[in-house]
């Protein structure tokens, strides 16, 4: 990471890669809560390159980092809210597959990949304006990130219950 460009590149790249995950995968998910936090960070991972992008473009044209405040998320349903949802439904609904807690496993390895990046961009980035962006993106992720490691945890637990295992 030499520049603020190369970062920013980068970073697009890895989103891009992140919403074409998501969205390659949402059809081959059996487990309805899953798939809807599948379709909603493929949405949100596109919101992250176009917000990358537009800094992008702000900084190749000779332009600064864009203050923290006008890059609030436009998602309208948070993960949060999803899984609020899926505590209300039919536990028979949220049985999970095998294949699911691999693509789960998966994701949540996308997203720690991208919360550690972000958190290293920081190191590299002098300018103050580009520092908070960054750390705003490492948080979104880091969000991400601990949301996917909690499904995974618990779609393991259940498995395990299911099987009649249990590890400890």
């Amino acid at each position: 990471m030499n520049s603020a460009t190369e970062i920013l590149k980068l970073a697009m790249s890895m989103e891009r890669q992140g919403q074409r995950f998501y969205e390659g995968f949402v059809d081959q998910v059996e487990n309805p809560v899953i798939k809807e936090i599948f379709l909603s960070l493929s949405k949100t991972e596109e919101e992250h390159y176009y917000i990358l992008k537009n800094e992008l473009d702000k900084l190749e044209a000779g332009g600064q980092w864009s203050p923290t405040e006008q890059l609030k998320p436009t998602i309208e349903r948070s993960l949060f809210d999803i899984r609020l949802e899926a505590e209300k439904l039919n536990p028979e609904k949220l049985s999970i597959s095998h294949s699911d807690i691999s693509l789960l496993r998966m994701a949540y390895l996308i997203e720690n990949d991208f919360a550690e990046y972000y958190k290293k961009a920081m190191d590299f980035t002098e300018d103050e304006a580009g520092k908070k962006i960054l750390e705003m993106l490492y948080h979104w992720e880091n969000e991400h990130r601990r949301v996917f490691y909690e499904e995974y945890k618990r779609a393991m637990e259940g498995y395990w219950f299911d099987q009649s295992f249990s590890p400890f």
